[in-house]
């Protein structure tokens, strides 16, 4: 029987293990790798046309390490590797007299995330205290690989049927779209944001709110 062709994690894991490309060894030698089951763990892979971009994380890092490949008929190309900035996108409406069950009614949406103003606020080594406000978040990706850009286009092709209810909860909510975008300093990326989500986003009524951080060692040398 023909030897079964590898996938693009094990073509991805090889290069890690003996590297090909100069870019291999100028990121990768300069982290360290979460692992499972002793080998570097595979995050997700995400398909750019006919690229394969399988996502590691480092230790105590935020953002990814990415190798890029390409099937070919005669294996897998390498094309290289980057570093890609971990991107959390979400709706947040925050509010100090409204409960998040009357957020859910009035936007027919349902939260990923949320608590009431009264609930109760337990914290390691603190007295037990009660919410002084309800947030409301909605962030159907989390901390999953992927593009800010494109995620916040999928927030707001989500939210866009809701939008009329959600800018009429402005005046009793503060309403925002909020980003925590955790870079490699030694390759960060902008935050591009395209005429139609810029549309979508003022029909909403929302702010845009985009913390930066970041961080990680030099890149490795290589001759």
């Amino acid at each position: 029987m023909p030897t079964p062709r590898p996938t693009a994690e094990q073509a991805a894991l090889a290069e890690l293990r003996s590297p090909t490309c100069a870019t291999t060894t100028q990121f990768f030698s300069a982290h360290v790798l979460e692992h499972t089951d002793g080998e570097p763990r595979v995050h997700g892979v995400l398909l750019d046309g006919d690229v394969h971009q399988v996502h590691f994380r480092p230790q105590d890092e935020d953002y990814f390490l990415v190798v890029m490949v390409r099937a070919t008929p005669d294996g897998w190309e390498i094309l290289g590797a980057r570093a890609s900035a971990r991107a959390r996108v979400a709706l947040s409406i925050v509010s100090e007299t409204l409960s998040a069950d009357d957020i859910t009614r009035a936007t027919g949406l349902d939260p990923t995330d949320a608590w009431s103003v009264g609930d109760e606020w337990t914290r390691p080594g603190r007295k037990p205290s009660r919410r002084t406000f309800t947030r409301w978040t909605l962030c159907p990706e989390g901390d999953q690989p992927g593009e800010f850009e494109d995620k916040l286009t999928r927030l707001l092709e989500l939210t866009q049927e809701a939008a009329p209810r959600i800018r009429a909860l402005g005046d009793a909510c503060d309403v925002n779209v909020t980003v925590r975008y955790c870079g490699y300093a030694e390759q960060m990326w902008g935050v591009p944001i395209g005429r139609e989500d810029l549309r979508r986003l003022a029909a909403l009524g929302a702010g845009l709110d985009i913390d930066l951080y970041a961080g990680g060692p030099a890149l490795a040398e290589v001759p």
